[in-house]
């Protein structure tokens, strides 16, 4: 019985703190979302602060997520629908620590965008933007 408590809850703690977090907020293609990392924001794995968002895409589809930000260093990672890591970028250049993910997906679906802020206390507190943007050969 001990043993059967102990792996409900190990499988439970998983299921809550899997690789992509479930998202509240819809990311439209096209607008921005203005966001803030304050202090109840939950905590990322590098020690600041984390947010996810949802993003729908099409296979094949091409596109660009921007978080930019005066107040933090932003870093992103997109998830796909299985959870698993597609693409990730902290800073777009040498002296640009704004994140830039461009990258196609294989598969349609609803695929989660995280924004975590490194450093931690009060470097990892502040507002950011966060935008996708399809890119076409049109």
């Amino acid at each position: 019985m001990r043993a059967a408590l102990v792996s409900t809850s190990l499988i439970l703690s998983v299921l809550a703190f899997g690789s992509a977090h479930a998202a509240d907020t819809e990311l439209a293609m096209g607008r921005s979302i203005e966001g803030r990392f304050d202090r109840s924001a939950r905590p990322s794995d590098g020690g600041g602060r984390s947010q996810d968002y949802r993003l729908a895409l099409k296979a094949d589809q091409l596109v660009a997520i921007s978080a930019k930000s005066d107040d933090v260093d932003p870093v992103l990672i997109l998830f796909g629908p299985d959870g698993e890591v597609v693409s990730q970028n902290d800073d777009r250049g040498d002296d640009d620590t704004n994140a830039l993910i461009v990258t196609s997906v294989s598969a349609s679906g609803t695929y989660t965008v995280r924004v975590n802020s490194l450093g931690s206390g009060e470097d990892a507190l502040g507002a950011f933007t966060l935008k996708a943007m399809p890119i076409s050969d049109d």
